[in-house]
């Protein structure tokens, strides 16, 4: 009979306490009930956190409970399973580098159900004025208000429905959004009264037990009765007066506010500020949260010298560990190292605009240099960041770069010794052949490989190849002898003078 009555003034004392979830305004935690569904996942539960967020990091009460992550379309899921046979949860959801906490408790009792939650930083958070709250009198009969005033224009008020309420909207004297919620307090008083009586008859029965259990008295079972009967009375009429206690107050994509109103009476005003809470945020973050913030998003968008100044920056930051100044230092080290081959790429690159706009008069040795100068810093980038972009960049020029061949241009001449001076003169009988083999003694005369131009009236010539392919190229004067040799081995371009003996 003692540990009975023991279980019963336990279980009112854990009814009373409020149900917490710390909601930080900065960001929510909704579960999305009408996404639960049945799957096999072998007799266990799964919490599914659901997020336009890629940096969360959730932590749960039991530390067996680690959360996998990945993305799903254009947002990014975070999962768990979960042991029902111990399936009481807190969970705590954080995103790196930010303030931004919220908390969420759950009792996992399903198995093969997966459980969805909905996670979202607030845009636009708004807070109660601390010394808002303050009343007045509303000289209304059977009426009382409560006044909430806003610099925000679309501010917005609900009220339950079981409450009977009109809702009115002015500005004040000095320009303010005022939004006034008459409460009829008929409905309000008769759900109040009815609870608090429920709870006066509960504690008479429940003191009439004590003290029959304290003089040792045989409590009959119609007693136990009784209070269990005033228990669910009691039950009811809270769940009935908590249902209409609170007004939710919210703005577009802000957090929602509950104001509660169970000690308002009648012909009261309860006046509240609601503030606009954007501007306090940098309250909640340390500078250096700040500064490693910026220096990300600088990151990702791959602007590395703003990076490299941030990551300075908190390294600098006087609210930084020595750990996060010495993480900062190695990261800005890394943004110097990525800024000096992107910009080496972006000039070169620049550069061979401005050489392909040439045309024929290019320089194509210049125009090669710069097609591989850039392709090895794009490389050098993408070992270091591992971002796919880079290799994509890499790859592009690899395949411009073989489109474009290799180009060999000069001049011939034809060479002959008198008198112990070497005299020179244009050649303009000269044919060219590339050749897929190297250079051998019997292309010293007679034509070899496939025809590709000849030079002009000058002696000049401008051919190109295919990259990868021809070994060199030979010069043939028209009378086949005396060939001469020039070595594609490198694969460069070339700008060279040919002489053939005479």
């Amino acid at each position: 009979m003692k540990n009975k009555l023991i279980l019963i003034i336990w279980g009112l004392i854990l009814f009373s306490l409020p149900t917490i979830q710390a909601q930080n305004v900065f960001m929510t935690i909704d579960e999305q009930t009408e996404l639960q569904r049945y799957m096999d996942l072998g007799g266990k539960a799964s919490a599914v956190f659901v997020s336009s967020m890629e940096d969360l990091v959730i932590v749960s009460n039991k530390k067996e409970d680690k959360f996998t992550q990945k993305k799903n379309g254009q947002m990014y899921e975070y999962e768990t399973q979960i042991d029902i046979t111990d399936g009481d949860r807190t969970f705590k959801v954080m995103r790196k580098n930010t303030a931004l906490t919220a908390e969420v408790k759950k009792i996992f009792t399903k198995k093969n159900q997966r459980y969805y939650f909905k996670v979202e930083a607030v845009a636009n958070p708004i807070i109660l004025n601390e010394q808002g709250g303050r009343a007045e009198a509303y000289l209304v009969d059977g009426k009382a208000c409560v006044e909430f005033t806003t610099a925000i224009e679309n501010l917005k008020v609900k009220h339950p429905q079981g409450l009977p309420c009109t809702i009115q909207h002015s500005k004040s004297e000095a320009g303010a959004y005022v939004t006034s919620v008459i409460v009829d307090m008929v409905v309000f008083d008769k759900l109040r009264n009815a609870m608090t009586q429920a709870a006066e008859e509960y504690g008479a029965q429940d003191e009439k037990i004590q003290e029959m259990g304290e003089k040792g008295i045989e409590i009959p079972e119609a007693e136990w009765q009784k209070l269990d009967e005033l228990q669910k009375k009691t039950d009811a009429a809270d769940v009935a007066f908590n249902s209409i206690s609170s007004l939710t107050v919210y703005t577009d994509n802000s957090n929602y506010l509950s104001v509660s109103i169970r000690d308002l009476s009648v012909k009261q005003k309860l006046l509240y500020g609601i503030l606009p809470l954007l501007e306090k945020v940098e309250i909640y973050n340390r500078s250096y949260d700040q500064y490693v913030g910026s220096a990300q998003q600088a990151e990702k968008s791959r602007k590395f010298n703003t990076a490299q100044e941030f990551y300075e920056q908190g390294a600098n930051a006087t609210d930084a560990t020595e750990e996060e100044k010495s993480a900062c230092r190695a990261k800005a080290l890394e943004m110097k190292e990525c800024a000096g081959y992107w910009n080496m790429a972006n000039q070169v690159l620049k550069k061979l605009k401005e050489l392909q706009g040439q045309g024929g008069r290019a320089d194509y040795g210049m125009i090669e240099e710069c097609y591989e100068v850039a392709i090895a810093n794009y490389e050098s980038l993408y070992k270091i960041r591992n971002d796919e972009e880079f290799q994509r960049r890499a790859t592009v020029l690899k395949n411009a770069l073989d489109r474009l061949g290799l180009v060999i241009e000069g001049s011939v001449v034809k060479t002959d010794m008198k008198q112990g001076r070497l005299l020179e003169e244009p050649a303009t009988d000269v044919s060219i052949y590339a050749c897929t083999s190297g250079f051998n003694k019997d292309m010293k005369k007679g034509k070899h490989g496939t025809y590709i131009g000849r030079v002009d009236a000058k002696g000049n010539f401008h051919v190109q190849v295919d990259r990868y392919v021809y070994a060199g190229l030979l010069f043939v004067p028209d009378d086949g002898k005396n060939n001469t040799w020039v070595s594609l081995h490198e694969r460069k371009h070339l700008k060279t003078k040919v002489r053939i003996k005479e």
